[in-house]
């Protein structure tokens, strides 16, 4: 009779443990996210990224002039609009300030109502800094972010209004769309992939503290998809010949088809690719768009 009574004293026990994990991973995000709070993203392995037929991807900020329109105005940042044929519009980064993310916008005839979400590699301000005017029209819109992002300013994006969602994980957002999971650099960032159908992965940057082709590489293996193309900020405006060299090795020693580096990539390896990898490299600039597409 005591053995029988300790066994079920036991599975009580682990009942009440699974229960308080239950409320904890279920309810308590859900809790957090009510009206401009943080809520917690987890990752369902196994879920396939199903291609999209096309994307069309717009640099809207960029320190790197445009040759063809000087109405677009220049800024230490990055902020590209993706675009997709299954109507999913994403803002990527925003860019160092409120006054040139709506003015390249109004310039390029980006209406901001039509974004449906917005993507955040990193905490850093040349990619948070427009912000403010994505809250004020389109105010509650969800802003996807690294978990490891510091507290101080998740909680200056929730004070913004803004619906602030937490990713760890490689996680499938929407059809053909995925967050590429955290690594740290410092500090943690995330990337954005597009899964076009015939291509392969539209990869995203922001700065690539971590290391672009380690973040290009997690993709890889996380999603189980070629790269097609790798565009944003490589974080090496101060790197030597040999050190962008060995960063475009890399990057096609993972197969990637196409490389467009901006923002802090620097003009070291942009020439590199111009002059001795011109079939790989895309210039791109603000202002710059490439419809890829089967």
């Amino acid at each position: 009779m005591v053995h029988l009574l300790r066994i079920k004293i036991l599975v009580l026990v682990i009942t009440l443990i699974l229960i308080v994990v239950l409320i904890s991973y279920t309810f308590i995000p859900l809790i957090r996210g009510v009206g401009g709070s943080v809520t917690r993203t987890l990752r369902f392995s196994g879920v396939a990224l199903r291609p999209v037929k096309s994307c069309m991807l717009v640099v809207i900020v960029d320190n790197n002039p445009n040759p063809k329109n000087k109405e677009l105005v220049t800024g230490w940042g990055v902020s590209i609009l993706i675009r997709t044929s299954a109507n999913t519009t994403i803002l990527f980064d925003t860019g160092p300030n409120p006054e040139v993310l709506k003015h390249n916008m109004e310039v390029l005839g980006i209406d901001p109502k039509s974004i449906d979400f917005v993507v955040i590699s990193h905490e850093h301000g040349d990619h948070v800094g427009g912000l403010p005017y994505i809250a004020k029209v389109k105010p509650g819109i969800k802003v996807y972010v690294p978990s490891g992002m510091s507290e101080n300013v998740k909680d200056w994006i929730k004070g913004l209004g803004l619906n602030v969602v937490e990713v760890s994980d490689t996680t499938v957002v929407t059809d053909g769309i995925a967050i590429v999971g955290q690594l740290y650099g410092p500090p943690y960032e995330q990337a954005l992939a597009v899964n076009v159908e015939g291509l392969g992965l539209v990869i995203t940057v922001g700065c690539s503290h971590p290391g672009v082709v380690n973040m290009v590489r997690k993709a890889i293996e996380d999603l189980g998809i070629k790269p097609y193309l790798v565009i944003g900020g490589f974080h090496m405006f101060w790197a030597s010949e040999e050190a962008c060299e060995d960063v475009i090795k890399g990057l096609l020693k993972l197969n990637v088809s196409k490389i467009a580096p901006i923002h802090c990539s620097g003009d070291t390896i942009r020439s590199i690719l111009q002059t001795k990898y011109s079939q790989h490299y895309i210039e791109c600039y603000v202002g710059c768009d490439n419809k890829l597409m089967s």
